[in-house]
């Protein structure tokens, strides 16, 4: 945006802020600053590593290198950078990774909300269909009827945190529920910032229940807040 336009929204801002009784004490403009680049994890497995240089040829952002490497050491990852900043490669770069050095690995990426649900799927699948890994969302507009066999023939699943809950735990005995379990190797949870409140309170509870049934698994938390 432009020099003039950034000063006109400002202004319409302040101005409709005003007319509902909240003025603006105070503006503090922060200069942009440039980006911070890092070459691709060299320990990513290699068909992985091949992808994101042939995406970004010139490297990735500092914070996505090192959110990678992090996570590759096995620790779990809290990344918190603005919008728009490269989150989402960090996480798939990672299930990537783990997907192709274990064939029986298997994926969990929850989101809050069916819509963000939806809008995902194609940026997983885009990302991971060159190493043959499929993916699939199930969340409460897909019958029950299908989940199972969603469930057995895809290593990533992106889910709600409500169908996680009363299906996905609910029926944690189940062939394929407890196959999928036994072999998560990673949780995304992104929008981390919504779980807050009781909604907070209820994840929490959830994430116990899941460690105590599932397989080792790390833990990528992503927020844009």
């Amino acid at each position: 945006m432009a020099s003039g336009e950034t000063q006109g929204t400002s202004a319409l801002l302040q101005h409709l802020l005003g007319e509902i009784g909240l003025p603006v004490m105070e503006v503090e403009r922060l200069q942009a600053r440039p980006g911070r680049f890092a070459p691709v994890p060299a320990e990513l497995a290699e068909p992985v590593r091949r992808e994101v240089q042939r995406r970004f040829p010139q490297g990735i952002y500092l914070h996505q290198a090192q959110a990678i490497s992090e996570a590759l050491r096995g620790m779990n990852v809290c990344l918190a950078t603005s919008t728009a900043s490269g989150k989402s490669l960090a996480f798939m770069a990672v299930a990537g990774h783990l997907l192709a050095s274990n064939p029986t690995a298997r994926v969990l990426a929850l989101y809050p909300a069916r819509a963000l649900v939806q809008d995902q799927i194609d940026r997983w699948q885009s990302f991971l269909r060159p190493f043959g890994v499929s993916t699939a969302l199930i969340d409460g507009g897909v019958d029950t009827q299908a989940r199972p066999n969603l469930l057995a023939n895809n290593r990533v699943v992106l889910m709600t945190p409500d169908v996680a809950h009363a299906w996905l735990l609910g029926r944690a005995a189940a062939p394929e529920n407890s196959r999928f379990l036994d072999g998560l190797r990673l949780l995304v949870l992104d929008e981390a910032h919504v779980y807050d409140g009781v909604f907070g309170t209820n994840m929490s509870f959830f994430l116990r229940r899941l460690t105590a049934v599932a397989g080792r698994y790390g833990t990528i938390v992503a927020t844009a807040t």
